[in-house]
């Protein structure tokens, strides 16, 4: 299904994975491409299939969730990890998020709350429940974000595209030099600014010198 939102679904129960399947296979702009049953098979499936978003559970026997999300980021950095688990407390929230998740769903969420997350991810921006935010900090949304360094936020694609930016690059050396578009240049130049409060390409430039990223 060309130009749909492809998703992987990592759950060890099978009814719950037929479940959110039924969900998904309605929306015209999904494609499920394929399902595991833990932490192991959800790495192995997205090496084969390179999901935009997978839908991962956390605990699973075997290799659980998080290590699972820790793994998948390593080598595949720009495929999108939604959390949807029963845990709601801060002891899975925070490490979810520092190990490289853009969302926190809980399994008892409505549909549209699951529907709105993955839509809200592949576009490249994150979303919490507000039930998890709300636990962690008096319903603040943001508040789960600045938990964590806004740099490990980053994905290597786009760390890349900071440090070439920053060097003075233009757009199309850039492109040409990541086997990209201009656009998706701009897109990650977009996602960058805004996971780190930057508005303009000298504060971007002062950032990565802060960060010892350039010289």
């Amino acid at each position: 299904m060309s130009g749909s939102i492809r998703i992987l679904i990592v759950d060890d129960h099978s009814v719950l994975r037929a479940g959110i399947r039924a969900l998904l296979d309605m929306q015209p702009d999904f494609e499920v491409v394929g399902e595991a049953g833990n932490g192991q098979e959800a790495i192995a499936r997205v090496r084969e299939l390179r999901p935009d978003v997978v839908l991962m559970d956390i605990g699973m026997p075997g290799m659980d969730g998080l290590a699972a999300t820790r793994e998948i980021k390593s080598f595949q950095p720009d495929t999108k990890i939604l959390i949807l688990t029963q845990h709601e407390n801060k002891e899975y929230v925070l490490p979810s998020l520092k190990i490289g998740a853009s969302g926190y769903v809980l399994k008892r969420a409505d549909g549209d709350e699951l529907l709105q997350a993955i839509r809200r991810l592949f576009a490249g921006e994150t979303f919490f429940d507000p039930r998890v935010t709300g636990l962690l900090a008096d319903n603040d949304r943001h508040s789960v974000q600045k938990a964590v360094d806004p740099f490990d936020t980053l994905t290597e694609r786009e760390r890349e595209v900071l440090i070439m930016l920053a060097r003075g690059s233009t757009y199309q050396q850039i492109a040409d030099a990541l086997f990209i578009t201009v656009k998706t240049v701009d897109f990650h130049r977009a996602n960058i600014m805004r996971k780190l409060g930057i508005s303009s390409r000298s504060e971007l430039v002062r950032y990565a010198i802060q960060r010892h990223l350039i010289e």
